[in-house]
């Protein structure tokens, strides 16, 4: 599936014409789709580190980030760049080629969304593909972190017209 055939303007309709679908039959579709932009017996390993755990103002009742419930998580603010990179090389060395970043915010303040862009630099300096869940962003802090080299988002960037400008 092309860029072009990526699309964001399903009916209802269409959507529930996929329910009543065979699951094998959508399971083919799926495999073909996989197999025209990846190869065939290849997965990718990610590894995922919270590098600031806890404290979210939010109250989403399910969620043991939230400030409002002692759920015995072990809250910490945002990792030291040392202990990111280290974290990075080891999940390397397990076999991961993505490190995905995540931090327990609503919305991420400018001063860190920078800190996170730090992080990003760094990790991609190791040669891993970087990818990040925080929250909320607005437009330039998604700049910010296409600019810093995030992959994750870069479909989402280049969409925006926020495309992460080569070194």
């Amino acid at each position: 599936m092309s860029a072009q055939e990526i699309r964001h303007d399903w009916t209802v309709d269409e959507v529930l014409a996929l329910f009543d679908r065979p699951l094998n039959d959508l399971l083919f579709e799926a495999q073909g789709i996989h197999r025209r932009r990846h190869p065939a017996n290849e997965v990718q390993i990610s590894t995922l580190l919270s590098i600031k755990t806890g404290g979210c103002p939010e109250d989403c009742k399910y969620c043991p980030q939230s400030v409002h419930y002692d759920t015995g998580v072990d809250t910490h603010n945002v990792l030291p760049v040392e202990d990111v990179v280290t974290a990075a090389g080891q999940a390397r060395a397990a076999g991961a080629t993505r490190f995905c970043m995540g931090a327990a915010w609503r919305a991420p303040t400018n001063s860190q969304t920078s800190r996170v862009s730090e992080l990003v630099r760094a990790v991609k300096a190791t040669g891993m593909e970087t990818c990040v869940t925080l929250g909320m962003l607005t437009a330039e802090q998604a700049r910010e972190l296409a600019d810093a080299g995030l992959d994750y988002y870069k479909e989402m960037f280049e969409d925006l017209g926020l495309a992460a400008q080569s070194p």
